[in-house]
């Protein structure tokens, strides 16, 4: 069992490097598959301790990746000021939300999303500087809705951040290494959230709240050893390839939120 959390954590933190991403998109389906097999769970709660647990190892698998990335100056820290408060503001109502709301039908909404945003990360220029740039509120805006998406999915956001960040003017690797930094933030944020909101729920194993140890420590353990790999993946491809790798991760990820688990 041990073994299934280390391959898992292997491919997220290979994504976290890589993309900017902290495998929650991964990590959940994958979780809920394992827990449901293995009856590890009970069948009403599987969703909200595979999203638990993964918003807890992505902030460890992203912590490693970020390392990488700071010595490599790719992180603008001006915008993560700028966004953290409204992803944590985002964060923590989605947080409420997840606890009593099934999410089925937002995943549907979210895949259609994703599908969007891959058309225009693969088909258009997000980096043409002729268009006008998002608005200070109109950015606000955004970052509290990714925040409530990333709680109720299990996801750190680099998803959806990123091509917010390549419409600010960053370059792929400047919106990769600022997405790493804020997605930590949420996480942090999902993770207490989950923690708590979940100590109401009896009889869940080897857990506080709605996080799982067992996979946590097999998960955050192989993730921190293959992030640096992802990162150094990264940095040896050209930007124009990272960015068709992303597009091509969101079809991915549009695919499986549309999948129901």
């Amino acid at each position: 069992m041990f073994g299934i959390y280390l391959i898992i954590g292997a491919f997220a933190g290979i994504l976290a490097g890589m993309l900017g991403v902290g495998g929650g998109i991964i990590v959940v389906p994958a979780l809920a598959a394992v827990f449901l097999h293995f009856k590890l769970m009970p069948v009403d709660y599987v969703m909200h301790m595979a999203i638990g647990t993964s918003l807890a190892t992505i902030m460890i698998t992203l912590l490693s990746a970020l390392r990488a990335q700071l010595k490599q100056g790719a992180v603008r820290k001006e915008m993560v000021a700028q966004l953290m408060p409204w992803l944590i503001i985002g964060t923590l109502t989605g947080a409420v939300v997840a606890h009593d709301l099934p999410s089925h039908y937002l995943k549907i909404f979210f895949g259609i999303f994703l599908i969007y945003v891959a058309y225009r990360v693969l088909f258009t220029n997000l980096e043409d500087r002729t268009k006008a740039l998002p608005t200070l509120l109109w950015r606000r805006i955004v970052a509290s809705i990714i925040g409530v998406l990333c709680s109720i999915l299990g996801a750190g956001g680099g998803t959806m951040l990123i091509p917010l960040l390549l419409r600010c003017e960053l370059n792929m690797r400047e919106a990769t290494g600022t997405s790493t930094a804020c997605s930590i933030g949420v996480a942090f944020v999902s993770t207490v959230s989950f923690m708590l909101l979940g100590m109401s729920v009896m009889h869940l194993p080897w857990s506080t709240g709605y996080v799982y140890w067992p996979a946590f420590l097999g998960i955050a353990a192989s993730s921190v050893l293959f992030a640096p790999v992802g990162t150094a993946i990264a940095y040896k491809l050209p930007t124009s390839v990272l960015k068709r790798l992303f597009g091509l991760f969101l079809l991915v990820v549009a695919i499986e939120m549309l999948i129901p688990v």
